[in-house]
């Protein structure tokens, strides 16, 4: 839970001035995420999953558009890792 409250704070920096989470929302983002993909489990029974590598290319590009200028991606980098952050949380539910 501490991961979802740490993504809801950062969407809400994004629209409202806090204070230090406001000029570090994409990196409070990326600890939320991180954080979520190591303590919650994926579906085992699946061989390949599709959901898992979707969110790890989303991820990866986010990253690396804030580093160097990927057209689109860079431009939209906070929102394509929300769109990963939320692949993550909807791929492996709330269970421990």
């Amino acid at each position: 839970m501490f991961s979802l409250a740490m993504a809801i704070v950062a969407v809400l920096a994004v629209f409202v001035e806090i204070p230090v989470i406001s000029d570090f929302a994409f990196w409070v983002l990326v600890v939320a995420h991180l954080s979520w993909h190591g303590f919650h489990r994926h579906n085992t029974r699946v061989r390949f999953r599709y959901w898992v590598m979707l969110d790890i290319v989303l991820f990866m590009a986010a990253i690396v558009a804030v580093f160097t200028y990927i057209p689109i991606v860079s431009d939209y980098a906070f929102w394509v890792l929300l769109i990963a952050y939320l692949i993550n949380v909807g791929s492996t539910g709330f269970s421990w």
